[in-house]
């Protein structure tokens, strides 16, 4: 990702670092590499609690961790005050994840109205898609 300079408001910073120190956050260990308006490129490592017998990535974390990076891209949009919440999600793996691999997280903003956004997230080892998901988000007021 090419630095752009664009540089998230002190509102959205603080945001996503409340976000990425939440303990589910915190468990995943999902770092962001680059940030740019509507994308982010995050990476992490599976942990051995997140591993199916056979030594990959249980299908069902990669459900829930493809959530973080799409949060993370319509951050850059947000204004204070505004709370995107999953109202849709639809996820596809293409290849078997392996366990001890560094993943590769992009997570790209599609659209932006009001009160709805659709973002999509590529989930990679080595170069290679290893999940596709499409997430639409509702924006209601963040009390």
């Amino acid at each position: 990702m090419a630095d752009s300079g664009f540089a998230l408001t002190p509102a959205q910073r603080e945001f996503l670092d409340t976000a990425l120190a939440s303990n589910y956050s915190a468990w995943v260990g999902a770092r962001v590499a680059g940030i740019d308006r509507g994308h982010v490129r995050m990476t992490f490592r599976p942990r051995a609690e997140m591993l199916t017998p056979w030594n990959t990535l249980n299908g069902s974390v990669m459900n829930s961790v493809v959530e973080i990076p799409s949060f993370v891209a319509l951050l850059t949009e947000l204004a204070e005050g505004e709370l995107p919440v999953t109202s849709d999600i639809f996820i596809q793996h293409v290849r078997a994840m392996p366990g001890d691999a560094e993943y590769v997280l992009e997570g790209r903003l599609l659209r932006r109205g009001r009160t709805m956004a659709w973002t999509e997230v590529t989930a990679s080892v080595d170069g290679k898609a290893i999940t596709y998901a499409r997430v639409t988000k509702s924006i209601v007021a963040r009390q």
